[in-house]
């Protein structure tokens, strides 16, 4: 979805500028119109600006900010208060600006969700979806109890994945620079020690000088050669055709490509299931769920999910047959249909996927890194067998020329 910025007014109201969340104009005006607006000028699209490349990074923290804005309205402090309370306590300048820009707009008679969405770039997509529920239901509390919920187990999942992955980074690394290393500098100067003596090279080294050779040719080629098809075929196919095929061989990848799946379906799945247990309506619920879903293979699965609810389907039959759904998801949701615990019923399948795909990822690296090694300990090993071959025939040459002198 994009932001439709108009200047509209309401009936016996001066106009001012608005934000509507909408798939297209023609959407937008709808919603418009729905609220008794009447639109004056169209000013322009957000969401279609592009962003800039900065070297500057923002130190907003919108988690920081739900994790001390939930508990303050859990003990029923005004909303304006509570961002008062904690622009006070921020250390960073910029959040503490922001913070306090978001109470402004609380004085200028302006809706929290308002404030968010016009800080959309800041905010994850379904924050102001959430945000907008509980100001609908009078369950704000509630709500960013929720929200921080949410945001919170996503973090750990993230911050889990990184943190397993610097490790057998950390090895990786290692390993190529030490086969680099060996085969660009210390081959080529033994190599050197043989020619200067004026005997022939074993076969051993001449293969490790094979590869020393085109190691030493290949690490700008290789490279330049890669750069060059990515850039080709993102001219011939089109940067989202390129993209597409790229991801859809990733997905085919085994044990990788199901991990990455299970990660979009778990922020897809966790998403629905806060947003319905919020009381957002389940065709809304199912476009902000599938906006979360970076995949575009994967995205484009779930493209049709909509038009079969408004068909009547319920969600069940509507995620049905979709492949990238975890085994047993869509009987476990008609059970929660059928016991009208939908929302609760997706929270523990997105737990119990999230804890599968956490198992998955120790798998994943548990067999990463001994492979990494055993390939260190052969690359080192094929080296040094060669030299010590290379030797060996060093003194048979000096033992069998001895006697003769």
């Amino acid at each position: 979805m994009a932001l439709y910025k108009y200047l509209a007014a309401a009936q016996n109201e001066p106009p001012h500028e608005l934000l509507i969340e909408a798939d297209s104009q023609r959407e937008a005006l709808d919603k418009l119109r729905s609220r008794h607006m009447v639109p004056i000028r169209f000013i322009g699209e957000e969401g279609s600006e592009r962003k800039h490349f900065s070297l500057h990074r923002s130190k907003v923290d919108t988690f920081e900010l739900t994790r001390q804005l939930a508990p303050l309205l859990d003990s029923f402090i005004p909303l304006e208060r509570a961002f008062a309370i904690i622009a006070e306590s921020s250390v960073e300048p910029e959040q503490r600006a922001f913070v306090n820009s978001l109470r402004q707009g609380l004085h200028e008679g302006k809706k929290f969700s308002e404030l968010v969405r016009s800080h959309g770039t800041l905010f994850p997509g379904y924050y102001v979806n959430l945000i907008e529920s509980g100001e609908e239901t009078g369950c704000l509390p509630e709500v960013m109890r929720e929200l921080y919920k949410f945001m919170s187990e996503s973090k750990e999942l993230k911050d889990f994945v990184v943190s397993s992955s610097v490790y057998p980074l950390a090895i990786l690394s290692i390993t190529l620079l030490v086969t680099i290393l060996l085969f660009t500098v210390f081959v080529p100067k033994f190599a050197k020690i043989f020619l200067d003596m004026g005997r022939d090279l074993p076969p051993s080294m001449n293969l490790l000088i094979g590869i020393s050779d085109f190691a030493a040719w290949a690490w700008w080629v290789i490279p330049l050669l890669l750069v060059g098809t990515w850039y080709g075929l993102r001219h011939f196919l089109g940067a989202e055709r390129l993209r597409f095929e790229a991801d859809k061989r990733v997905l085919k990848l085994p044990l990788f490509g199901r991990i990455i799946s299970d990660l979009e379906m778990c922020k897809y799945i966790r998403t629905m299931a806060i947003l319905i247990g919020n009381h957002v309506e389940i065709i809304r619920t199912v476009r902000i769920a599938g906006r979360i879903i970076t995949n575009p293979v994967i995205s484009k699965s779930f493209d049709d999910v909509d038009r079969k609810l408004k068909g009547g389907d319920k969600l069940s039959a509507a995620l049905h047959g979709n492949p990238f759904l975890p085994p047993g998801m869509v009987p476990m949701l008609r059970v929660g249909e059928e016991s009208g615990t939908v929302g609760d019923m997706l929270g523990r399948i997105s737990a119990n996927l999230e804890s599968d795909t956490k198992l998955k990822i120790k798998r994943l690296l548990s067999l990463f890194e001994p492979a990494v090694i055993v390939f260190l300990a052969l690359m080192v090993l094929m080296v040094v067998v060669s030299i010590f071959v290379a030797m060996m025939d060093i003194n048979s040459i000096g033992g069998q020329g001895g006697p003769g002198i």
